[in-house]
């Protein structure tokens, strides 16, 4: 069911409802002549006849009427199959999203330049892509008023329901406030399309998946959630270093890294806005109670083992490793972005003062002739963990951005998972192919997806 490459365009002259076909194409997919077939464009399906066009290539031409039942507002070059009597255009991409601001320039505000990226990296696999919110769904006649990006600029039509979803909420609190859960539950099961990458992690709920899995356990630091003070004094005492972090945190915010000092008792480090900031406790129940109140336990947060990490110039170093699927089904390291923190800062996101560094640089001045060992190393346990994450969740994945780190004894660990990662790292002059790469991915897996391929 290998795909073809076709010009499809709306003709007003047809008679209706019939779809043109060119001699070559009617060969290659042996129709004949006045046939009746099945025309599917996303999940709209309509049986119509089959003509033949005076053109030699591989061109469809669609009568206005066929265009209207299939939500076929789009002309271009697409992608076709024909299997059991059914002729498939597309593949049709949904990305579903918030934030709909009724500007045409800039419909889905700053992240419409990422859309539009997206849309521009896999224009050569000739997908049907559009952008659409909860709002532009169009639950009785199955038709969604997405934005599509052509040509430089972005347009209001009139699709039908994708063949594949890939569900891109800005936040956590969008996510909630704008129904996504169920709209992804209704478009899945009614409609029963595909969709990937469906809403945020939980961390503690990820810890679970992982550190019960026997190949990626050794790749997760101890992790407690809401931990009693002796469980905490216990981690103290053994790690000598432990994150406090928020379980349905992102971004670094909420996080205190409390450290042990035999003498001087125990330090906590946090970040306000972009200044770092220390205060200094005399024991750990002092600590906890300043930052947390009295009772000893902090519901909603997690307790995980510091770990000793390789440094730059003295700041603590980890790495976003960007994984897609890619037309295959099989997951891939498309980018290792090198991730140093900012001076006394707790994490290395780049609002704290974090900066992307080389890291072919990284890894040959820290490893020496070790540094390629060590590089396939950390993406093979990448890998593993993706697809251990994948197997545990049972549902489509198709992009992972994992915080992973590589300690002072050249043990590899895995933080933290994001289902929707950031790209900043792509910023970097080293990574921009990667990026694009990455862009490219999202398609490619859509077509697996799809069944495009």
């Amino acid at each position: 069911m290998n795909p073809i490459i076709c010009q499809v365009s709306i003709a007003s002259h047809l008679q209706s409802p019939t779809i043109a076909l060119s001699r070559s194409l009617m060969e290659h997919f042996r129709i004949s002549k006045g046939q009746t077939i099945k025309v599917g464009f996303g999940k709209k399906n309509v049986e119509t006849r089959v003509i033949i066009n005076k053109s030699s290539d591989g061109r469809i031409h669609v009568s206005r009427s066929l265009a209207q039942s299939l939500a076929l507002s789009y002309s271009g070059k697409l992608l076709v199959t024909y299997q059991d009597r059914r002729l498939r255009i597309g593949p049709v991409i949904g990305i579903l999203t918030t934030g709909f601001t009724g500007d045409a320039s800039k419909p889905f505000g700053s992240r419409s330049r990422l859309f539009s990226y997206f849309t521009s990296a896999g224009s050569a696999l000739y997908p049907c892509m559009y952008v659409f919110t909860p709002d532009m769904i169009d639950w009785q006649k199955k038709v969604i008023q997405g934005w599509h990006y052509q040509n430089s600029s972005w347009s209001k039509k009139t699709f039908p329901f994708p063949d594949v979803i890939h569900e891109r909420s800005p936040n956590r609190k969008a996510e909630t406030l704008y129904s996504i859960g169920s709209t992804v539950s209704r478009l899945r099961n009614v409609a029963q399309i595909p969709i990937f990458n469906q809403g945020f992690f939980n961390k503690w709920t990820i810890h679970q998946h992982l550190s019960t899995n026997s190949k990626a356990n050794p790749y997760i630091p101890e992790t407690v959630l809401a931990p009693s003070l002796s469980t905490l004094q216990r981690m103290m005492d053994q790690h000598s270093m432990v994150y406090l972090k928020p379980a349905r945190g992102s971004l670094g915010l909420g996080i205190f890294k409390v450290t042990r000092h035999p003498q001087k008792g125990y330090n906590c480090r946090f970040n306000q806005g972009k200044k770092s900031f220390v205060h200094r406790f005399s024991s750990l129940s002092k600590l906890i109670t300043h930052f947390f109140g009295r009772g000893g336990r902090f519901q909603g947060y997690l307790a995980q083992q510091g770990i000793h990490l390789i440094k730059i110039k003295d700041n603590p170093v980890d790495f976003r490793v960007h994984l897609h699927k890619d037309y295959t089904g099989k997951w891939k390291v498309v980018a290792i972005g090198a991730k140093a923190a900012g001076s006394g800062s707790v994490t290395t996101h780049m609002r704290t003062g974090g900066t992307v560094v080389p890291t072919e640089d990284l890894f040959r001045v820290t490893f020496g002739e070790d540094s390629q060992r060590i590089k396939s190393q950390l993406e093979k346990a990448s890998i593993t963990i993706a697809e251990s994450l994948e197997k545990q969740l049972q549902e489509p994945l198709g992009e992972l951005g994992l915080d992973m780190g590589i300690d002072q004894n050249r043990k590899i660990w895995m933080f933290e998972s994001n289902s929707k990662p950031g790209r900043h790292i792509f910023l970097h002059p080293s990574l921009k192919d990667a990026g694009r790469k990455s862009a490219r991915c999202i398609t490619e897996y859509s077509l697996k997806l799809a069944e495009f391929i």
